[in-house]
């Protein structure tokens, strides 16, 4: 698969509006859908880039891929962004972390959780893990969101042919 010019700027569009559709307010909760914009993020994806060029079916799930990671990556780092931001009034919500837990919760672990949720590294790594999880998920169904809109709106012979003849290895 060839990326060209218009191929990145067309995953780069998509992807960044699933990464901003799914970490502003309000707009995340189509996230409950199926991580819905990351569907959305690979049908945009390839609905742009064969609105410049002929792509083949072949690549259809690749591109959406692409614009899902992409959109994954550009979301968790917003996410990134905002709890580093609003860490102090994290912190001070689990401060008050005794109001909400039962008593039955023994004191060791209660002083153990409020440490380890002050420590910059537990953060870093919490945030890391759940950045690698967010852009494969994002991926996958970024691929499927590519591969649906190729379903709901296919392209026409004329341009398969032309992806095709270009897609076909070049002579030595």
């Amino acid at each position: 698969m060839r990326l060209s010019d218009n191929r990145l700027r067309g995953i780069f569009w998509g992807g960044l509006a699933g990464g901003l559709g799914s970490c502003l307010p309000l707009l995340v909760l189509a996230n409950c859908f199926c991580c819905l914009w990351a569907w959305l993020a690979g049908a945009l994806a390839v609905a742009l880039i064969r609105r410049q060029e002929p792509i083949t079916a072949a690549d259809v799930p690749k591109m959406g891929a692409f614009a899902g990671a992409f959109a994954g990556l550009v979301s968790s780092t917003a996410q990134l962004i905002y709890s580093v931001a609003t860490g102090p009034v994290l912190e001070s919500a689990l401060g008050n972390l005794r109001n909400y837990l039962p008593e039955s919760v023994p004191e060791q672990s209660l002083e153990l959780l409020q440490q380890w949720s002050g420590s910059g590294l537990a953060m870093l790594a919490m945030h890391l893990v759940s950045a690698l999880f967010i852009v494969a998920v994002f991926a996958v169904f970024g691929a499927l969101g590519g591969l649906l809109y190729n379903r709901i709106a296919p392209p026409t012979p004329a341009d398969e042919r032309e992806a095709a003849a270009g897609a076909a290895p070049e002579p030595d």
